[in-house]
């Protein structure tokens, strides 16, 4: 290969290396809540920008910033009416709080935050008896640090306040905790995180379920009966997930 042509291929995995990045993330089948998607999108479009010296991909790196822009414009103005649910449910996450809000949209993002709290302590039917475990994904630091660099936290003061959701709130906002257990102390928002960090449905999973039922059902099994066949897959994929993990 040529010397161009290397340069090429070096830039072409530089600029599609934070794109693969962030599909693994959002099709991940453990951390696959809404609040990943405007945090992940927002970073991505920050580390397509911030590229530079771009020689031979700089007009990949131009489409897929103005493909984000026109497919996602409701991440990126967040006053549309649709990035109300992407906005709860990533401040919601405790892996990102306020961090991903660009500072334009901080004050507008807290206000809809605070006036979710109150709606959210009206409903007494909230499930609050769920507790999920999500391993910890050493490359989100790496990846998110794009957002923390470009909008930095602002410091909210904790005012004596008798109105207990406002003081949650903000307590919320400013703990370090990062842990999903840090929602047990915060029983409105861990309520408005049931709410709103729906699971990403994924294929993945499912594709890798089809490839291990070929792999049961061989030529010489093919008299295997409904029942005997899901028992043989189940405990395959169990084999599997426990030697993954």
């Amino acid at each position: 290969m040529k010397k161009n042509e290397w340069s090429f291929l070096e830039e072409y995995c530089k600029v599609m290396g934070p794109l693969a990045i962030s599909l693994d993330k959002l099709q991940g089948e453990r951390s696959c809540h809404l609040g990943f998607v405007a945090p992940t999108i927002l970073a991505l479009r920050l580390l397509l920008i911030q590229m530079d010296n771009l020689v031979h991909c700089r007009p990949l790196c131009f489409n897929i910033i103005s493909s984000l822009e026109k497919r996602f414009d409701y991440i990126f103005d967040l006053k549309k009416i649709k990035s109300k649910s992407f906005i709860l449910s990533a401040i919601s996450h405790p892996k990102f709080k306020q961090s991903w809000v660009p500072n334009r949209y901080k004050s507008y993002c807290k206000q809809i935050f605070f006036d979710e709290c109150y709606l959210i302590n009206t409903d007494k039917d909230a499930v609050l008896n769920t507790d999920e475990n999500v391993d910890s994904d050493s490359s989100d630091q790496e990846f998110f640090q794009v957002l923390s660099e470009n909008c930095l936290d602002v410091d909210i003061d904790i005012q004596s306040n008798h109105n207990c959701i406002n003081a949650q709130a903000m307590e919320y906002l400013n703990t370090k905790n990062k842990d999903f257990n840090v929602l047990n102390s915060f029983p409105i928002i861990k309520k408005m995180f049931f709410k709103y960090n729906t699971t990403l449905p994924s294929f993945a999973p499912v594709e890798r379920l089809f490839s291990s039922g070929s792999q049961i059902m061989t030529p010489r099994r093919n008299r295997l009966n409904d029942k005997t066949f899901e028992m043989l897959l189940c405990c395959r994929c169990q084999n599997l997930n426990s030697n993954n993990f």
